[in-house]
């Protein structure tokens, strides 16, 4: 077969799992969230209400900053609900989606793309929707909306690195998905959402940035307010994390659905 056959098989393999994926986000919709137009705009209202309440929360209490508390904590709440809902509805997407593996044409990873694109996107509008409503109140708009949506991006698929190690995790292991629900929540006080680098003592600044989220939050907040504060990132220390947790991951899935044995 010359090089051109090769290439129409692989667009043609590439357009058959689009599809797939597809069928399967509108699957998931369904599953989640019925038929009833109600269950879709929880998809959004979910993350924009904790969003606006954490924000509120910090405006209420913490002192007066160059930026306002509101804006910051919001906001940056929106990028963390991406990793956590990622994360947290990873453990379970094997056993609820385990039918739908007697098809040959569907795959472990698909499943996961597909609960991924909807997490992203229902993040990505509450994310412009508080955006436009802080335009609207105090006339703000973000320095870098590209460094914003990287992001956004990043967190999306250093999150799904993640999703799939902890899928195969709970596979494997009984209780395992109560253990990662845990665990993140307990990252939530060090993942970056409630701090900047630079109001950290040196010392502990060395430390918080050997988490990659924190990087992720420094480019938010980076693309949020620009010169008003000293980022500090690295993005291909998170690149380097994104490829790990993702071979790794995909390593993990390739296992499991050897192991779980579909008759």
């Amino acid at each position: 077969m010359n090089a051109q056959g090769e290439l129409a098989l692989v667009v043609r393999g590439a357009r058959m799992q689009l599809r797939v994926i597809g069928a399967l986000i509108i699957r998931e919709m369904h599953t989640r969230f019925g038929r009833h137009y109600m269950g879709y705009i929880w998809l959004y209202f979910e993350p924009l209400l904790l969003g606006v309440c954490i924000g509120l929360i910090h405006a209420w209490r913490d002192r007066p900053m160059t930026f306002g508390p509101f804006e910051f904590h919001a906001v940056g709440y929106i990028l963390f609900f991406v990793f956590r809902g990622i994360l947290n509805r990873a453990t379970m997407a094997i056993n609820m989606n385990r039918p739908l593996l007697y098809h040959r044409s569907v795959t472990l990873p698909d499943v996961f793309f597909a609960r991924h694109v909807i997490e992203f996107l229902s993040c990505t509008g509450v994310m412009l929707a508080l955006l436009f409503g802080l335009f609207a109140v105090n006339g703000n708009l973000p320095e870098s909306p590209i460094k914003m949506a990287l992001a956004m991006i990043m967190m999306a698929l250093f999150s799904q690195g993640l999703a799939f190690l902890a899928a195969a995790l709970a596979a494997a292991v009984e209780g395992a998905e109560r253990l990662v629900h845990a665990l993140t929540y307990l990252l939530l006080p060090a993942s970056g959402l409630f701090f900047l680098v630079e109001w950290l003592p040196e010392w502990l600044e060395e430390m918080a940035l050997w988490i990659p989220t924190v990087h992720l939050f420094e480019l938010l907040r980076d693309g949020q307010f620009g010169s008003r504060f000293h980022a500090q990132y690295d993005l291909a220390y998170v690149w380097g994390w994104i490829m790990i947790t993702h071979l790794l991951g995909l390593a993990a899935l390739r296992i499991t659905r050897a192991r779980i044995g579909l008759e």
